[in-house]
């Protein structure tokens, strides 16, 4: 699964990234964004790429009342065509969300111990999502999305038996393009090379959603995966 992870670039590093007008909007860093919260996307618009905010856990637009409702935060890959949930967002509404890294925990003995992952060259990370424009009955209209996983490559297999789908910067244009049809998308569905990413251990305090700031992705010490804490190479659906 994917319940947490770290944004920490300003709007003008965003802009430059995805190639879009700097949003008009506050971006605020997060060292523990969570499911419940509003965070940035990336979706198209009018032919163009646009920064937004929106509600992580997504809300299928048949939804009678969101208040009550499941709200996913993941979607698996294998499973995008088929679901209900999931199906017409993956085929006509797709967006991005940008992420500096994600943490996932270990299980081992009493209890788990979380990892920080993130790219090795400092660069951002593209979480392939799913997006929903939800309307009520009065006209309001709430954002949603959820971020879809996959099976894990050779870095998180020891780690985790999920991670985030992370497209490379080749298929953002096709992933963001309304047009595109599902079997185009379906060879973008796989795990992203281990090469570019790294993990290591980190303080059991990010899983206080209430704790936020830099010392949560600093390395601690222990022994972790190979007698290693460093690697080179929660309603929801995983």
């Amino acid at each position: 699964m994917c319940g947490r992870y770290t944004f920490t670039f300003d709007a003008k590093s965003l802009a430059e990234a995805f190639g879009l007008v700097p949003p008009g909007f506050l971006i605020e860093k997060g060292y523990n964004i969570a499911p419940g919260q509003h965070i940035v996307i990336v979706r198209p618009e009018r032919g163009q790429r646009v920064a937004d905010l929106a509600f992580w856990g997504l809300i299928p637009g048949w939804t009678k009342d969101p208040n009550v409702a499941a709200k996913p935060i993941n979607a698996r890959a294998e499973t995008l065509d088929e679901k209900p949930s999931f199906r017409t967002a993956f085929r006509r509404k797709r967006c991005i969300v940008p992420a500096s890294g994600f943490y996932e925990w270990k299980a081992g003995g009493k209890t788990k111990q979380p990892f920080y992952i993130h790219p090795t060259d400092g660069d951002l990370f593209a979480f392939a999502g799913l997006l929903e424009d939800w309307q009520g009955p009065n006209g309001e209209v709430m954002i949603s999305t959820c971020i879809i996983t996959t099976t894990p490559n050779e870095l998180m297999t020891p780690i985790h038996n999920r991670m985030p789908l992370i497209l490379p910067k080749s298929a953002w244009a096709l992933w963001l393009d309304p047009a595109a049809q599902a079997r185009e998308l379906l060879p973008l569905l796989v795990p992203s090379p281990s090469e570019r990413m790294v993990a290591y251990q980190v303080s059991g305090a990010v899983g206080n959603v209430r704790n936020d700031g830099p010392e949560l992705i600093r390395e601690v010490a222990g022994a972790g995966l190979e007698d290693s804490g460093r690697l080179g190479l929660e309603g929801d659906e995983g």
